[in-house]
């Protein structure tokens, strides 16, 4: 198929590309509208699509598509400005870092799409499929948005993600993406690049039938109550302090004790769990008994705890080599008499922010010391830790992803796998200063609770403080940016088996990932023949 030879087509696709960049930032939550725009997600892509089927080559590709996501991701992720001095870091140097691997994705979409002929949309479905997933995982996995987090107030068509994950929900509506964009590009019969009539409503057809399919999976789903067989009772504590106001944690954890007392005292029931946020404790608890036997000054700590004959969970760190003081980021569990019962260390870091890799490299150890300002990093756990925790109904095994966790759905899986009968989530986030951060953190982690049919519980420093049940539903909330506290009911829900998506994993994701590679391998060879072929004649 020809395009364009000339580079006239490439102003109009820089333009398109961008108008897809602002409406992907509109399709997710964002600051104009909280929860996104929903009819969006089934459009965004279409500029994009039809700016690169009328490119003239690859590397006009790689220039639009780099423009797209580094666009996106700078107004999607705006918030990242506001990591206190490393502003030009957190937000410069991974947009920067997003040109370039949209750039290389572009490439491959232009492949698909100038090469696949009848296949294209179905390719170009397999690859933005692998493309958020790819995305989306390891050490620089960022899986913020995403496709699906349109859909944050369109519950029914999210629970396939108990099947196929997230990904599927990606994929059917990038497959309505496609199929408009082919819908499009077929407005009249001589428009270059369109498919024949049939394979245009074939796709049609078939990603409506999708919907459909999601959709009334998603009704029937709702409808199918899940076995309940116990709660647990809890005191949200939202301090909403500043996380960047250094020597401040008496302040912190007295707001934390202060809020802990008015729930108490406003309890029908004594709970049996009090929550604080990621790193509330800034010293070791274990090692500094002595210090929070006195702090904070008007009311401490652990004699709080023996009052409230209610066990604590908080993030504090963990100490494990005094020498160096290498340090974990940890969530711990103290029981009614004061004692630390177990810990759980954050695995996946912040990339950058919390772990740094290559600094026995003295060169980029003094680079990232002097020029960036970052000395170190946490150390990072080893060990998906459950915890079992005594109630009045029973025993309640939970597990605690810490932070950013709860985003990434194979770390949670873990903790399901390990026998957890909900999930326990610990962030401070609140250095974002709006509230399209707290919110796109809160919608990226309910997938969790919808994935293993599971009740999903946050305490945060300013948001979003709540319980999330097990299609993803809101059963309980703080306002956001608020000093606020809350004693909440978290349900148990217990199934017969675990979903398909806790038994198999990111099967879907990988399926894709595969098919896209094959596809574009049988391209890439047919396009190499082809040369080859053109050369002898």
């Amino acid at each position: 198929m020809h395009r364009n030879n000339g580079n006239s087509a490439i102003p109009r696709s820089l333009a398109l590309a961008a108008v897809s960049a602002i409406l992907m930032t509109l399709a997710v939550p964002n600051e104009i509208f909280k929860h996104g725009l929903a009819p969006l997600g089934f459009v965004a892509l279409i500029p994009l699509y039809v700016a690169m089927i009328e490119l003239p080559g690859p590397k006009s590709a790689a220039l639009v598509a780099g423009l797209f996501g580094a666009l996106q991701h700078a107004l999607t992720s705006f918030w990242l400005w506001f990591f206190k001095d490393f502003r030009i870091w957190t937000l410069g140097s991974t947009t920067l870092a997003y040109f370039v691997v949209y750039a290389v994705l572009g490439l491959y979409i232009w492949l698909i799409l100038d090469r696949g002929g009848r296949a294209r949309p179905l390719g170009f479905v397999l690859l933005w499929t692998a493309f958020e997933f790819q995305k989306s995982i390891g050490f620089l996995g960022y899986p913020w948005g995403l496709l699906p987090y349109s859909l944050t107030d369109a519950l029914p068509l999210l629970q396939i993600a108990d099947l196929t994950g997230l990904y599927g929900i990606t994929a059917f509506l990038a497959a309505c993406n496609s199929a408009i964009a082919e819908l499009l590009l077929g407005i009249g019969s001589s428009r270059k690049g369109s498919l024949p009539p049939r394979a245009r409503l074939g796709y049609s057809a078939a990603a409506l039938a999708l919907v459909l399919l999601s959709l009334g999976y998603g009704l029937v789903r709702m409808s199918t109550p899940i076995p309940r067989v116990g709660s647990l009772d809890a005191v949200l504590v939202q301090q909403n302090t500043d996380p960047w106001a250094e020597g401040d944690e008496e302040n912190a954890v007295a707001t934390d004790i202060r809020l802990a007392r008015e729930a108490l005292a406003n309890a029908p029931r004594r709970p049996d769990l009090i929550l604080f946020s990621e790193t509330s404790l800034l010293h070791p608890y274990a090692e500094s008994r002595s210090y929070y036997n006195q702090r904070p000054a008007a009311d401490p700590l652990i004699p709080f705890i023996r009052q409230s004959g209610t066990w604590l969970f908080t993030g504090a760190p963990v100490v494990i080599n005094w020498t160096t003081f290498e340090a974990t980021n940890s969530a711990i569990l103290i029981d009614p008499q004061t004692t630390l019962v177990k810990s759980y260390a954050k695995i996946h870091p912040v990339p950058f922010a919390e772990a740094i890799p290559f600094m026995e490299y003295p060169g980029f150890k003094k680079f990232m010391q002097k020029v960036v300002g970052l000395e170190s990093g946490w150390a990072m756990g080893k060990e998906f830790v459950v915890f079992d925790l005594p109630t009045k109904e029973g025993r309640v095994r939970f597990g605690s992803p810490i932070c950013f966790e709860d985003a990434f759905a194979d770390v949670c899986r873990n903790f399901s796998l390990g026998g957890a009968d909900l999930l326990i989530n610990l962030t401070d986030i609140s250095w974002s200063k709006t509230e399209s951060a707290e919110i796109q953190h809160w919608a990226a982690a309910r997938f969790r609770a919808i994935e293993a049919r599971k009740t999903l519980v946050r305490s945060t420093n300013g948001g979003v403080s709540c319980v999330v049940g097990p299609f993803g539903e809101t059963l309980d909330s703080l306002p956001l940016f608020v000093s606020a506290s809350k004693f909440v009911e978290a349900p148990i829900y217990r199934t017969a088996s675990p979903t398909p998506y806790i038994e198999w994993g990111d099967w879907f994701a990988s399926a894709s990932l595969l098919l896209s590679a094959a596809l574009s391998l049988i391209l890439i060879v047919q396009e190499e023949a082809a040369n080859r072929f053109r050369r002898r004649c």
